[in-house]
């Protein structure tokens, strides 16, 4: 009869592959549109031709061609959640064409595709995005197109593999499938060795190598139709409740081939395996015994790997689990700013970067005279002047309303208050707001700042230095992901900034040039509390051009909420791994105890009767674990201390340094802990077992 252990295995890798496929086409669903061969972005213009005139042209060319031509234009209310596709094609009733009549079928719950046809964008500017559906060739013809109309584009691939590797190496969803891959192969070992009694018995009834594998994969090809059947009934009834069986193709081709690879691992790792059971003499190999050296190797090739990756999965897993945490804290400070905005610029515009910050800088500073925007831009205190040597840090760069906002405190409790503005003109004193815990360097960063913000002589700025009182906190309206940080990594939400510097600029003062109001937009720096400020400057911009600028406002607590949905699946998917990697070390654990015991039975018993004591009668496995559980339990210390030894070189070298020295949290010591009492715990309790077995067995034999 076949193992129950290969059942499952061959079971678990069909599941697996099912909702591996689903999370990445879910996620490619959500970064672009699916079933295209290709996309243009269109990045400049002489102008010579008309928004009108360009979607005129592409339905023409989509019309003589017979394939589907898209342009994406995101929500101007909701572009993280919405997005709208504006399409010609010459045939209407295949294929994206069908779309117009019956609607994007979206993979994803999360996002929302609506449909139109392409003379419905108007005067809208061409430049932007354009997905081609038919074949590869015609993207080449599409840019010769625009090329026509006097525009300039170039052609990508986004459901390439050499566009997709780059984004999902490194993922969760990677480290999924190998911690998945891991588990099938750990778990056919242990099958096989499980079986070796049986391998025996089959041998001396002749059977070869090749007749063993094809023994155990003809008893799989009568279980395998159920178990496929199985999975593939319970995938299409959860496909159809969750989006119609939308991308139903694309789906199962993921899933196939993510299957085919898996099954194909577990089936050579079945063969190697059996060869191994096969050294041992065919007497012995049915008492059950196995090749102790080739197969001991084995195991730990297998169980180290799984020890490194269950450390880094565990690492993780209290990095994302710390996330969440900090990102569910900060959801009532975006809940007091329900309705802020923040504005989303056109990013297919680099050749008129000059007119983007005339336009947009300008119409920023108006709307910052007027009081209807919050300035919060940030700065690496370090990166303004590295020969400095300034301490780690960040700068707040804000303006009067940020002040009016939030409490500033001085050193003795006081409240900063707003400046009122005096005079028509903006006031060009700048306020430098300095922690106390940065007291002796406070005039080199005063100085610092003063560079920056005054870096010719011809701009005569004011700076007056004051004092902060420690321990304050401040909003910043964004997670902070999109500004460099050296004391920050780019996934960590940074939507309050602890002990800033904070740089008060009056507000619309020349202080902030056109270019800066215009980065800080596109770094979610400039907040409209009321986002019918921004959208009626954006409705009135038909006559001024800015609707050509700016193509979307984003909710800054919508930007929030996605982020914190992202951060729990991400949680969810580390803690899927770290279940794995943890049951690989458990299986692994326990196929080094089958080994030795099955080895060494005869002298374990000698041993146990002749009155040594367990300790010394497992002296070696034991010697091997506990080194095992050593590197183990000493590893992220070790790289923890490798890492602060070289930022404190490079202190003493009189380099700023990249990061602040790294501490240890008690979370990350729980983790070590805790793997290593798993790991060393799960081998100690089979040894204890196997150990009381042996002994019963051969006192009963006795």
């Amino acid at each position: 009869m076949l193992r129950r252990g290969f059942k499952f295995v061959h079971a678990a890798v069909l599941a697996f592959s099912a909702v591996l496929a689903f999370l990445f086409v879910r996620g490619l669903d959500e970064r672009g549109v699916l079933g295209n061969s290709a996309m243009v972005w269109v990045f400049d213009s002489d102008d010579s031709v008309s928004g009108a005139n360009v979607a005129e042209a592409i339905a023409s060319f989509s019309a003589d061609r017979d394939i589907t031509v898209a342009r994406e234009v995101p929500d101007l209310r909701d572009p993280d959640g919405r997005r709208h596709l504006y399409l010609a094609s010459g045939d209407l009733k295949s294929g994206a064409g069908k779309w117009l009549a019956g609607g994007y079928p979206e993979f994803s719950r999360n996002s929302r595709t609506d449909v139109h046809p392409i003379d419905e964008v108007g005067q809208r500017d061409p430049r932007g995005n354009y997905y081609v559906f038919g074949s590869p060739e015609a993207a080449d013809k599409l840019i010769a197109e625009f090329s026509r109309l006097g525009m300039r584009a170039s052609v990508s691939h986004p459901l390439s593999y050499s566009e997709l590797a780059p984004i999902y190496s490194g993922s969760a969803l990677l480290w999924s499938f190998c911690v998945v891959a891991l588990a099938a192969v750990t778990m056919t070992g242990a099958s096989v060795l499980l079986s070796a009694k049986t391998y025996g018995v089959l041998r001396l009834q002749g059977k070869s190598l090749t007749d063993l594998l094809l023994y155990d994969l003809r008893r799989l090809l009568a279980f395998w139709p159920m178990a496929a059947g199985t999975v593939a009934a319970v995938t299409i009834a959860f496909l159809q409740f969750y989006n119609g069986l939308a991308w139903f193709a694309l789906f199962a081709s993921v899933a196939g081939v993510l299957a085919g690879l898996l099954v194909l691992l577990v089936v050579v790792t079945h063969a190697a395996m059996i060869s191994l059971t096969c050294k041992v003499e065919i007497l012995r190999a049915i008492k059950g015994e196995l090749p102790a050296r080739a197969a001991m190797v084995s195991v730990y090739l297998i169980r180290v790997p799984a020890l490194l990756l269950a450390l880094s999965v565990a690492m993780n897993v209290a990095l994302a689990a710390q996330d969440v945490l900090t990102r569910q804290e900060n959801r009532e400070a975006y809940a007091k700013e329900a309705d802020a905005v923040t504005i989303r610029l056109n990013g297919s515009l680099p050749g008129e970067s000059k007119q983007v910050i005339t336009e947009v800088g300008s119409w920023l500073r108006r709307a910052d005279v007027a009081g209807e925007v919050i300035v919060a831009g940030r700065r690496d205190l370090q990166s303004i002047s590295p020969e400095s040597r300034l301490p780690s840090g960040e700068i707040l760069i804000v303006n009067e309303t940020f002040i009016s906002k939030q409490p500033v405190l001085d050193p003795s409790g006081h409240r900063y208050a707003q400046k009122e503005k005096k005079g028509k003109s903006p006031d060009s004193q700048v306020r430098v707001i300095i922690p106390e815990s940065f007291d002796n360097r406070a005039s080199a960063i005063s100085a610092a700042i003063s560079g920056v913000l005054s870096p010719d002589t011809d701009r005569q700025i004011r700076v007056t230095t004051l004092r902060a009182k420690n321990g304050q906190r401040f909003f910043g309206y964004s997670p902070g992901s999109q500004v460099y940080s050296a004391a920050h990594g780019p996934k960590e939400d940074r939507s309050f900034v602890r002990e800033p510097v904070l740089v008060v600029i009056p507000n619309g003062s020349n202080v902030l040039t056109d270019d800066g109001y215009t980065a800080f937009a596109s770094q979610d720096a400039v907040i409209f509390p009321d986002p019918d400020d921004a959208l009626n400057a954006i409705e009135a911009s038909k006559v001024n051009g800015l609707q050509t600028y700016v193509t979307a406002v984003r909710p800054i607590g919508q930007n929030s909420a996605i982020k914190l949905r992202d951060a729990v699946n991400e949680l969810r998917l580390q803690l899927f791994n770290l279940v794995l990697a943890v049951a690989v070390l458990l299986i692994a654990g326990v196929g080094v105890c089958i080994i030795y015991s099955r080895k060494n039975a005869q002298g374990i018993f000698v041993r146990h009767i002749s009155g040594w004591r367990y300790a010394a009668t497992h002296r070696f496995i034991l010697s091997i674990e506990g080194a095992v559980a050593v590197v183990l339990a000493t590893r992220v210390p070790f790289e923890v201390w490798q890492q602060n030894q070289e930022l404190k070189r490079l202190a003493a070298a009189g380099l700023p340094l990249p990061h602040p020295l790294v501490q240890l949290k008690v979370l990350d010591l729980s983790i070590v802990a805790g793997l290593v009492a798993i790991e060393l715990g799960a081998v100690l309790i089979a040894l204890a077992i196997f150990h009381g077995r042996i002994v019963k067995e051969r006192a009963t034999e006795g």
